[in-house]
């Protein structure tokens, strides 16, 4: 049976979800002014943002790849970063008005993509696998990430008086395939790649601002570890902070980031009031943008680097984590 997020009401359905939402139906949404009156078709269109992004962490190599609608303006973004050398390469484009943008509404399946500028995407959705498609100045990546039988975090929250915010997440996944830049060519699989995808869309609120964090890696008996965390969105009534181990997922409380605004580069800290995160991330490389255009803004610092500390699960288990990959995120956002 088909499941939309938008009832025939005109409202949002709101909670974690462990069946799929089929569709995110924001047409039909009815939404209203803080003041109660219904909003007019511009301000629908205005409102409502979106962004995907894929990123695969290896012991050599990580890469990440995003595209995001925010209406007055698109954005996309691809980079690679040696671990080792500390050596990046990346691209990005910005588009007014979304030009050469162009997103499907069904989390699981489908292909969202940009197709003008300096970076070509492709991100398609199908059978518990993604597949991503990026082409931009020395970055050429085609790459499969297979979710399997790993259970993905859906998750729908208020936003502000009137919004809701939609995240499909996912983290710790194989990917096969292969990765270009500047010359050289990866088998992903062959590296021991491993993945995160996150599907966002809503009525967000019109100044936003979140810190979020992620990693996949192996644990040293084999298994493998992803996360999800987040401070500052998906928090009203529910929220989205989680782990996977070997596909299992598991819940975890809000999570505080403890970092030196002065220096995001330093060291960060993510910890919780119940004792079941406890993690320290270090920095070893970032992509940043700063946009400030009037009614619009952002400023963005995506933080490449490895954490280390433990997590424990739904069954107590300490799972210790050692120098594995992930990202930390410091952004804010007037749409």
């Amino acid at each position: 049976m088909s499941s939309s997020l938008i009832r025939p009401s005109g409202r949002a359905r709101f909670g974690v979800f462990a069946e799929p939402i089929d569709t995110v139906n924001h047409t039909d949404f009815d939404l209203r002014t803080p003041m109660g009156r219904k909003a007019g078709a511009l301000a629908k269109w205005l409102g409502f943002n979106q962004f995907e992004f894929l990123g695969g962490l290896g012991p050599d190599v990580a890469f990440g790849v995003a595209i995001a609608n925010v209406r007055y303006a698109g954005t996309g973004f691809a980079y690679v970063q040696d671990r080792k050398t500390g050596t990046r390469t990346e691209c990005s484009t910005t588009r007014p008005l979304g030009m050469g943008f162009d997103f499907v509404q069904t989390p699981e399946t489908g292909t969202s993509r940009l197709t003008s500028g300096a970076l070509r995407v492709e991100m398609t959705g199908e059978g518990g696998r993604r597949r991503l498609r990026a082409v931009g100045k020395n970055i050429d990546i085609d790459a499969i990430f297979e979710e399997g039988d790993m259970t993905p975090l859906r998750i729908c929250t208020k936003a502000g008086a009137t919004g809701w915010v939609y995240a499909r997440k996912t983290a710790g996944h194989t990917v096969r395939g292969t990765l270009k830049w500047d010359g050289r060519t990866l088998d992903l699989e062959a590296a021991d790649v491993l993945g995160h995808h996150d599907w966002s869309a809503g009525y967000m609120r019109r100044e936003t601002f979140w810190n979020w964090g992620c990693l996949a890696g192996r644990l040293q008996d084999g298994r493998v570890v992803g996360m999800n965390v987040s401070c500052g969105v998906n928090e009203t009534s529910f929220q989205e902070n989680c782990f996977w181990v070997d596909g299992r997922l598991h819940r975890l409380p809000p999570v505080h980031f403890d970092y030196d605004l002065d220096d995001l580069h330093g060291q960060w800290r993510l910890t919780d009031e119940q004792g079941r995160i406890e993690l320290e991330f270090t920095s070893e490389g970032a992509h940043g943008e700063r946009i400030q255009g009037g009614i619009v803004a952002s400023n963005f610092t995506q933080l490449l680097g490895h954490y280390t500390g433990w997590l424990v699960t739904d069954d107590d288990e300490l799972v210790k984590v050692s120098e594995l990959p992930g990202y930390a995120e410091w952004h804010y956002a007037k749409w």
